[in-house]
């Protein structure tokens, strides 16, 4: 992803908060704490204004190892499979939190519970519910949340007045009333969706299978259910606004992240589910010619807004139990997390999890989709965690892609993805009961 500075250099609302140091042990204090994780840009506040003040504080360089995907996963691997003490704090993403998980402690007790001995102020309370269960895995949380993504709908709200709708959709049926009403090609189009084979066809569907009341797999009793009715329905209603209805820019089944966003600056479509924090970049005048005229909502549901759920995704904060500097990884941890630097790297490109940060009021009449993001958590879904949904998830793409081009009904596409999956668990040893 290009580099993306939300509100850069914006006064931070939340005053910096003291930020006293517990009395660690002075002998063991290290000359540096070994950071590893991805290389997105949501990053700035964290390297240009925690580390720097941290270091401040307590004279210890974090040294930051920002990796691309493969190589940021393949690193963790090598040393945590060789129980190296070389990494102090790993970044991870939800769906890795299955072969990580040995490598864990329960980060309750290694960082909520010492953090609150020292800060009682700090309010793990704070954090999203959706954004906790997100760094759970089989019982045991793994991680702080430091960036929580989900997605919401978006809409060019002038459009639906211009075409009669008065109120956002809360249904299916309504949503499709109100794409088919704004559709007006090849100028502009009613839905944008990602359609890319790729991990983007996959997030655009997740919500609309999660609405529909469907879900993908049972990895404790080796149950597949994305070929069941509630599956096969949400996918015939997504892949209908692109093959039946044409409500769908043809250039689509090309479109990743990027894509999405520059076909709402460009006015291609009217109204979306996509990722929250793409709303700013949607939004924003100086960058995009519908900028002024975006609002949001939560997902609407199959039948009625009560089913709307999506998906919950994001990247966690942990000390990995092999660290010979657990306390001062805990001390790094808690101040990235606090509430005041959690402000500021919203301000700069992040989704931070805790709901002040996200329903705080100048955000809010700044940017207008941090509380419905919020909304958004509290009920989402995280991705899959398993170690086996990796070797899965390609045929989902597959099947996807081959349903918004018209190349298979929704029904024989999820049989062929349900029977490879079958096939695929048993590889992995996962039985059905």
């Amino acid at each position: 992803m290009k580099r993306r500075t939300l509100l850069t250099g914006a006064a931070s609302a939340l005053a910096m908060p003291a930020l006293p140091m517990p009395a660690l042990a002075a002998d063991n204090k290290p000359e540096k704490l070994v950071y590893v994780g991805d290389n997105g840009p949501w990053h700035f506040a964290m390297v240009e204004e925690v580390a720097p003040a941290f270091e401040k504080e307590t004279g210890i360089k974090i040294d930051f190892t920002l990796l691309p995907v493969d190589p940021w996963q393949a690193r963790l691997k090598a040393e945590l499979n060789a129980g190296s003490s070389g990494i102090d704090i790993v970044q991870w993403s939800v769906g890795m939190a299955g072969w990580l998980n040995p490598h864990f402690d329960d980060q309750r007790e290694v960082v909520v519970e010492r953090i609150k001995k020292r800060d009682p102020d700090w309010n793990f309370d704070d954090f999203l519910a959706g954004a906790k269960t997100a760094a759970t895995y089989q019982g045991k949380m793994n991680g702080i949340p430091y960036r929580t993504t989900t997605g919401i709908m978006h809409y060019q709200k002038y459009l639906l007045d211009q075409a009669g709708i008065t109120k956002l959709p809360e249904t299916f049926a309504e949503l499709q009333t109100a794409v088919l009403a704004c559709n007006k090609p090849p100028e502009r189009y009613g839905f944008g969706l990602m359609g890319k084979q790729s991990s983007a066809i996959s997030n655009s569907f997740y919500a609309w299978l999660y609405s529909a009341g469907g879900r993908l797999i049972d990895f404790s009793t080796g149950e597949v259910f994305i070929n069941n009715a509630a599956a096969v329905s949400a996918l015939e209603f997504w892949s209908d606004l692109m093959v039946k209805y044409k409500a769908v820019p043809p250039d689509a089944i090309t479109w990743e992240y990027e894509e999405i966003i520059s076909g709402a600056q460009r006015d291609r479509y009217a109204m979306c589910s996509s990722f929250a924090p793409y709303a700013t970049l949607m939004n924003d005048p100086q960058k995009s010619q519908t900028g002024g005229k975006w609002t949001w909502a939560t997902m609407p549901g199959q039948n009625n807004k009560s089913e709307g759920r999506t998906w919950v995704d994001g990247h966690m904060l942990g000390v990995p139990k092999y660290s010979k500097n657990q306390d001062w990884a805990v001390e790094f941890i808690r101040m990235c997390c606090n509430q005041h630097f959690m402000y500021r790297s919203m301000v700069r490109g992040n989704a931070p999890p805790r709901g002040s940060v996200l329903r705080e009021s100048d955000l809010v009449a700044k940017l207008g989709w941090p509380p419905i993001a919020a909304a958004a958590i509290e009920t989402g879904i995280p991705t899959p965690a398993h170690p086996a949904y990796t070797t899965l998830e390609p045929a989902l793409r597959a099947g996807l892609s081959q349903t918004l081009l018209g190349q298979k009904k929704p029904k024989e596409a999820l049989d062929e993805v349900a029977a490879e999956w079958q096939r695929g668990l048993r590889r992995a040893g996962v039985k059905k009961a």
